[in-house]
């Protein structure tokens, strides 16, 4: 048999911050918060599984007993331009996807208990499956839900990633722990889109990190509030004080627009196929990475730019001849000009008349 310790000093050895236990029962609360949000129509659509699936593992999964819940840190990055044109990613997805990251940390977790206990079997899940990471994190201990809907755990504040190892084992709860963010709301006045629209209340459909990874276009009136995020947005966690590790210089979390902006598949997919960049793809990318040029407002973006408005892609073009409308000038004129005579899309067209009319001028 193995015990609880056991497991949770293995998990401790493999760099996880964190590591919690509960049982496998109905999480009512979630179930409630999910049917009001959706009725509100705050939910993005990337959350898999219907609300039974989500709030019902025991029910779904007939063979577990208990979840493991664990948080895996990461850095944060200040969000300085230093030289250049440069984008920024989320600390999370910075390096390697924490998808795989996290998943072969749980994967060799349950491994050391398949060696140990007899007919153990397991599920493992990393933002992969219908159960919501937050919710079994909050039950099992692992940290307490912050106003602005992230985890927040005793150490590491909020910065971590969260995934589950469903069990079959029978394993003692351990209690949520207490938190409170008191009278603190830095997270709802650092947000730049509102997305936070009351404390622990998310529209999620305003949310930076979602709209920097979701597909098609992004609203108008967001695109210039998105400053010069390509993947993911920390400003919630920046902001709130339980994240006293600090931020280390941005490195490898600022990325050249022109550059990416230009890259071609191949490129691309050398420098972040293993990344969660990667695992969103290159158009959507490469659509945020215009916006991002045209929230930079620098003349010297306009040439890739340029290159942008011949994209195969429409939504690119569209996002590309806003961000030229966005910096403006003559020459930006001139460009949407040539751009509308040429282009047979009707978004396009209706992007570039729109860039046009509010074009600023020399």
């Amino acid at each position: 048999m193995i015990t609880r310790e056991q497991i949770r000093e293995y998990m401790y050895g493999l760099g996880l911050c964190r590591v919690g236990f509960t049982h496998a029962g109905p999480f009512d609360r979630l179930e409630r918060v999910l049917e009001e949000r959706c009725a509100l129509g705050y939910l993005s659509g990337f959350e898999k599984g219907a609300v039974k699936e989500r709030c019902r593992p025991g029910e779904c999964f007939d063979w577990v007993r208990s979840i493991i819940s664990a948080a895996y840190p990461y850095r944060l990055y200040r969000d300085g331009q230093g030289s250049g044109l440069k984008g920024t990613i989320s600390g999370s997805a910075v390096g390697e996807d924490y998808h795989r990251l996290l998943g072969e940390k749980l994967r060799q977790a349950a491994e050391f208990i398949s060696r140990r206990v007899e007919g153990f079997r397991y599920e493992i899940m990393v933002d992969t499956g219908p159960l919501a990471d937050r919710e079994v994190a909050c039950r099992s201990g692992v940290g307490w839900f912050g106003k602005n809907c992230s985890i927040i755990t005793p150490s590491f504040g909020s910065a971590v990633v969260l995934g589950e190892i469903l069990t079959n084992l029978e394993l003692e709860p351990d209690p949520p722990i207490e938190g409170d963010c008191g009278e603190c709301a830095r997270c709802i006045e650092s947000c730049p889109t509102g997305a936070l629209v009351a404390p622990y209340t998310l529209d999620a459909r305003r949310c930076i990190s979602y709209l920097t990874q979701k597909r098609g276009g992004i609203p108008r009136e967001i695109r210039d509030k998105m400053g010069v995020s390509l993947y993911g947005c920390d400003r919630c966690i920046e902001a709130c004080p339980h994240n006293r590790h600090g931020l280390e210089d941005s490195g490898p979390a600022a990325v050249d627009l022109e550059r990416l902006v230009t890259m071609d598949k191949k490129e691309f997919d050398r420098l972040y196929k293993n990344s969660a960049l990667g695992w969103r793809g290159l158009n959507v990318i490469k659509r945020n990475a215009v916006v991002a040029l045209g929230n930079l407002g620098a003349r010297s973006g306009l040439d890739v730019l340029e290159e942008a408005l011949k994209h195969p892609s429409a939504v690119i073009r569209g996002h590309a001849a806003w961000a030229v409308g966005r910096i403006g000038g003559q020459r930006a004129r001139e460009m949407l000009e040539k751009s509308l005579d040429s282009e047979r899309d009707q978004y396009v067209r209706e992007e570039i008349t729109a860039a046009l009319a509010g074009l600023k001028q020399d």
